[in-house]
């Protein structure tokens, strides 16, 4: 049976996070714009990742030429595709900038040195955010599949890439929801056996995981380490950053783009505004912080509440995302004494189980055939 190359993509709302067949990891900013010719001398090539400028043919359709990541974010003209708060209920599954930036992302997974024509067959795992992935009679998953099935190229048209162009044959996706993907990552191997440290500890016990993303958070709960119930909670680390926004334009009167701040407050570094450090700035940035935490978490209990799930049921609370990170304090502070476990690689947890979800999926996958029930697909699976 073949060994099929297999890709595990996490569809973020700020960033994609992506581990390829080599199981290296890397982030896109989930941003495109507009190709256009520039009029450059010498690009910094220190990050071939900043430089990706694309042509995208999707299953005989010519999407166009795209910026992605950080060059969307460099040269877009004042057209730019990025995901707001008016974002938070509009799906992935029918996005053609989730296509994009994803496909993009792919391609980049399956770069060889030296080589300037690609051809490869994949295995894919992502995942849909939970509200999402439930609607609809699950509807949205098959339409997330469908668009991602079949053969796809990407030009890339910057110079540091010589001209290498990429197809690949997408035969198979696992979907799951976000946030049981990182489940599965911690919770089972590369050949998709538990791991007898985790059976031991919490087996006939309930754990629950909290994704806290950057417009939505996602919970799964699982009993004896299997699934019970799963909800989603509209906040994420956008809300504090927004505030922080809006008061550097009152205060400053300047727009500063939220993924700068992002990249600040997480780093709990100092935000320059005309050569001038902002005064107090982390301590304003702890305050915002707080106070929409305190309200993330207070959703948290009145859904699990909802769901039947008392405080005291809770053997282990597992974080991860990167909002862990930011709330990490006031987590700890709202929750006591609920155990707390903060996963290692938070932010790339939801690709690795993704990532782990393919593997096994190519294990039994056998191409032509519709022999292999859906049913082994996935570790922990829901069909």
């Amino acid at each position: 049976m073949k060994d099929y190359l297999t890709v595990g993509a996490d569809l973020g709302n700020d960033a994609f996070k992506i581990i390829g067949p080599t199981k290296r990891e890397f982030c896109i900013l989930n941003i495109s714009a507009p190709w256009h010719a520039r009029r450059v001398v010498n690009d910094d090539t220190r990050n071939p990742l900043n430089l990706l400028e694309v042509e995208i043919l999707s299953s005989g359709q010519n999407l166009g030429r795209y910026f992605v990541g950080k060059m969307a974010y460099n040269f877009n003209r004042g057209i730019i595709k990025e995901r707001t708060v008016a974002d938070r209920h509009k799906g992935k599954a029918k996005d053609l900038q989730t296509r994009i930036v994803l496909l993009t992302a792919i391609a980049v997974s399956l770069l060889k040195p030296n080589c300037k024509q690609i051809k490869e067959e994949i295995i894919l795992g992502t995942m849909l955010p939970t509200e999402e992935y439930f609607a609809n009679q699950q509807d949205n998953i098959n339409i997330l599949r469908n668009s991602l099935l079949g053969t796809h190229k990407v030009k890339f048209l910057n110079p540091i890439f010589n001209g290498v162009e990429v197809e690949f044959d997408i035969l198979e996706v696992d979907i799951q929801p976000e946030g049981l993907c990182a489940l599965n990552a911690l919770m089972y191997d590369e050949e998709g056996e538990i791991i007898q440290q985790v059976a031991s500890r919490f087996g006939e016990k309930m754990i629950l995981g909290l994704d806290i993303g950057s417009l939505t958070s996602d919970v799964t709960v699982l009993d004896n380490l299997e699934p019970r119930t799963f909800f989603g909670i509209d906040r994420g680390t956008i809300d504090p950053a927004n505030r922080i926004l809006d008061y550097i334009k009152t205060e400053y009167k300047v727009s500063i783009p939220r993924h700068k701040v992002d990249s600040v407050i997480i780093g709990d570094g100092n935000l320059l505004c005309y050569g001038k450090e902002i005064p107090e700035f982390n301590q304003i940035c702890r305050q915002y912080i707080e106070q929409e935490g305190r309200q993330l978490i207070e959703e948290f209990i009145s859904k699990a509440t909802a769901a039947g799930i008392q405080l005291p049921d809770i053997s282990g609370l597992i974080l991860y995302g990167g909002g862990s990170l930011l709330y990490k304090d006031i987590i700890k502070e709202l929750l006591e004494p609920v155990p707390l476990l903060f996963a290692e690689n938070p932010i790339m947890l939801n690709a690795l189980g993704a990532w782990k979800n393919a593997r096994i999926l190519s294990k039994r996958f056998v191409k032509n055939s519709d022999s292999v029930e859906k049913e082994e697909f996935s570790l922990l699976s829901l069909r």
